[in-house]
Formats: C-alpha cells, sequence, structure tokens
C-alpha cells in the first residue's frame, strides 16, 4: 500500500523568519560594509563538475547585482554535515550550504530557519517546500526535485522493458560477464536505490498517522513485503547479473562505454550520460513489478540550507532565494539536467517535452519522498550492511529482522531510552 510521507508545512501565511534574536550589534555587524551588506558570503557547493560550474556562474550574475562577492567552495555534499558542525561555531563555516534533506540538521541545531518573505515561497512546489522543512520552520529554498528511473541505450535495447520480467529477460538475453557485458545494473546494495523495489512490494521505512506523523517505532523494513522485494533484488545476484561489489562509478563506467542495456540511476548523471551516448540515450520509469505495482523510488529535494552560524542571515537568504529563482533553476537544469522544483518550469515545453526528463517525470509520479524527519539517519548504515549480506546469499528475512533490530537501538539509544 502505497503510504502518504506528505506532511502540513506549519506557520502558512506568515513571514518565514529566523529564530535567533538577541544577536548584539557589533556582531550582527562583523563582515560588512558601512552600508551593512557584507563584504563576502560563503558556500559550499557540491563538487561535482557540473553542478559546480554552474553555481559558480550563478553566484558571479549575483555579485554582479548586489555587489557582494560570494566564496564558493566545492564540498561533497555526504561530507558537508560533520564539517559544518566543526567549523561553524569557529567561523570557518559556510553561511549557506547544499543539502539533500533538513530533519537531522535540524534536529543537530546547524541550520535556521531562512528570512524569506511568504509571498516569495509560491514560485516552489508544496512537496519541495514540506521536504526542506522541521516542525513547521523553512531551513531551505529548494533547488532541485529528484528520483531515479531507468536509463537505456537504444542501440542494444528496443524498447524499454516496462515489466520487471522484461527486465530479467534483458538480463538473461545480454549479460555476459567474461566480456564485462550486463543486460542491466543498478546498486543493489545501496539502499536509497534498493528501496524503490521493498517500497514497491509493499515495504515501509517508518509508520504514519493520519496526519503524516511518522511513527519511528513502527519500521516496516522486516515486513512480508520488503522481504518479496529484497528476495528480488537477491535473485538478481544469484543469476549473475548483478556482480558482486558493483558500484556506481563501474556502473557508469560500462554504461558510457555501451556495455550495459539498462542503469538504475538519478538525473545528476544525465549530461554525463547523454555526452557518452547521444542520440541513442533514453530514459524510462522503473518497470512494473509483477504485483502490477511500481517500485516506489524515493524523492528528493536539494536544497540551500542557511547555516546556524552564518553572521548575515538576511543576505545569506537573499543569495538563497537568487539561486533557486524561476530563472535560476532554469539555467541550472540546463547545465546539469537536474529537475527544478518550479510548477512553471516542469510545465515549460523545455522540460516537459524532453524525453530524457519525460521518464523521470513518470517515475516521480510513483515515488514517494524520502521520510522527512532525523531518524532516517539510523536507517542507512544497518540497511547497507543488511543488502550486502542479501546480494551474498544471506536469509533474507534473518537479515532484515536482524537490521530491523538494529534501527530501533540506534534510535532509542539516540532518544536516551
Amino acid at each position: 500500500m502505497k503510504r502518504n510521507w506528505r506532511y502540513l508545512l506549519g506557520a502558512a501565511g506568515v513571514m518565514v523568519l529566523a529564530g535567533c534574536g538577541g544577536e548584539d550589534a557589533e556582531e550582527a555587524g562583523a563582515g560588512t560594509d558601512q552600508d551593512g551588506e557584507p563584504e563576502v558570503l560563503k558556500v559550499w557547493a557540491n563538487d561535482e563538475e557540473n553542478q559546480l560550474e554552474a553555481i559558480e556562474a550563478l553566484t558571479e550574475r549575483f555579485t554582479e547585482e548586489h555587489g557582494i562577492e560570494v566564496e564558493v567552495t566545492p564540498f561533497g555534499m555526504l561530507d558537508q554535515t560533520e564539517a559544518i558542525s566543526l567549523d561553524g561555531p569557529s567561523g570557518q563555516g559556510p553561511d549557506l550550504f547544499f543539502q539533500p534533506g533538513v530533519g537531522d540538521l535540524a534536529l543537530q541545531g546547524l541550520v535556521r530557519p531562512v528570512e524569506v518573505d511568504e509571498s516569495e515561497l509560491g514560485q516552489y512546489t508544496d512537496s519541495a517546500l514540506e521536504a526542506l522543512s522541521y516542525e513547521g520552520e523553512l531551513y531551505g529554498l529548494p533547488m532541485v526535485v529528484e528520483t531515479y528511473a531507468m536509463y537505456y541505450n537504444t542501440d542494444l535495447v528496443d524498447d524499454a522493458p516496462g515489466t520487471v520480467e522484461e527486465l530479467e529477460q534483458l538480463g538473461a538475453d545480454l549479460t555476459d560477464p567474461g566480456q564485462d557485458e550486463y543486460g542491466f545494473l543498478m546498486r543493489g546494495t545501496d539502499f536509497y536505490f534498493a528501496y524503490a523495489f521493498l517500497g514497491g512490494y509493499g515495504g515501509y521505512v517508518f509508520g504514519q498517522d493520519e496526519d503524516g506523523v511518522f511513527d519511528v517505532t513502527d519500521i516496516g523494513l522486516d515486513t512480508d513485503g520488503a522481504i518479496a522485494g529484497a528476495e528480488r533484488i537477491q535473485s538478481w545476484y544469484d543469476e549473475g547479473y548483478l556482480p558482486q561489489g558493483v558500484d556506481g562509478d563501474i556502473i557508469s563506467g560500462l554504461f558510457m562505454d555501451g556495455n550495459v542495456g539498462a542503469v538504475v540511476d538519478g538525473p545528476w548523471a544525465l549530461s554525463d550520460y547523454s555526452r557518452a551516448l547521444g542520440d541513442s540515450l533514453a530514459v524510462a520509469p522503473l518497470p512494473a513489478l509483477e504485483t502490477g505495482e511500481h517500485p516506489s523510488s524515493f524523492i528528493g529535494v536539494k536544497g540551500w540550507m542557511l547555516s546556524e552560524y552564518t553572521e548575515h542571515p538576511e543576505w545569506a537568504s537573499e543569495l538563497a532565494l537568487f539561486l533557486t529563482s524561476e530563472e535560476s533553476a532554469m539555467y541550472y537544469y540546463e547545465q546539469t539536467g537536474e529537475m527544478p522544483p518550479h510548477p512553471s518550469l516542469l510545465e515549460d515545453p523545455e522540460i516537459a517535452e524532453d524525453p530524457l526528463v519525460v521518464g523521470f517525470a513518470e517515475q516521480i509520479e510513483h515515488g514517494e519522498p524520502m521520510p522527512n524527519t532525523a531518524e532516517l539517519s539510523h536507517v542507512w548504515d544497518p540497511m547497507a550492511d543488511a543488502l550486502e549480506f542479501i546480494s551474498r546469499g544471506d536469509d533474507v528475512r534473518e537479515v532484515l529482522e536482524e537490521a530491523v533490530e538494529q534501527i530501533d537501538s540506534d534510535i532509542r539509544l539516540a532518544r536516551g531510552e
């Protein structure tokens, strides 16, 4: 059964204000000129080359418009959280940083609400704003909405597999490990990707009540549905369709070399795949399961978060608003292929009629937003370990039950229970 992962965004119709207050004039004026503007704003941008280049170009435009220098530091998203907890208090951290979620950041006190008038928020989708909100406060502005789908090479595959059985037939027909050739590849031990199948068969991360509030004591990753999805993935390793130890770099390299019929990946790979395969590249939603349901891929929203430690919250918010405006988001899409969270742009013919984007848009209809709760941070490692054991042939039910016990224990420990 599909679950509604959305919750209501509180404080609608009011100004979204920073919750700091009490900052003395001398501290607030640090690093500013006599007109109150900061001399420089610091940004940590994701270190993917095409994304970084796009952000550098956009921040240059901001400087031209406002006369404020923006210092852009390449920084992998997965490494930012720990770094800002160390660098922020010492004044070495950024004013803005780029992240795919906010729950754990808010719980750790690393972000503060953006200072943006509510009237500016109508340009974004409601779900994108909800994804960057926590307990009724908006801590960031959305730049990208994303999920993963199926890329395929039309030189090897005439039509995208529409069912999981057709996907497996593709594996049977094209896989020759001795020649590094495969029908399809995915990161089967990566919970982010594997969840599509666990969730598609009826598994879930956390249960929810009728108001959409998560019950983190109700963990659905060892249910019959989750087990069925994991057993499906395990069968692909057993059949040799997925090789042991295959990771994202290997998958991308083999696909761009023309050795793989189809791969499961996200829009962040679109530019590289397009350059490598040209007109032979196509995108489709994930194939339907034999139950008639579709794999329920995670839907993520990446956005610009306001650091708790910024001394310039108003101007940092202004920069976030500039970077995520419709004009900037369209430019970012053109440079990176990542979908903007703006209804007007999603209806723009340049995006809506792009066949490489349509597949992602269709998959989003089958997906689920990642649970916007700090407890999600305790899920990733136990599930990564579980999927690794499953790929090696261990009993799926036993492994998932142990993983859920570990997740529950970690959550209780974090809560001091």
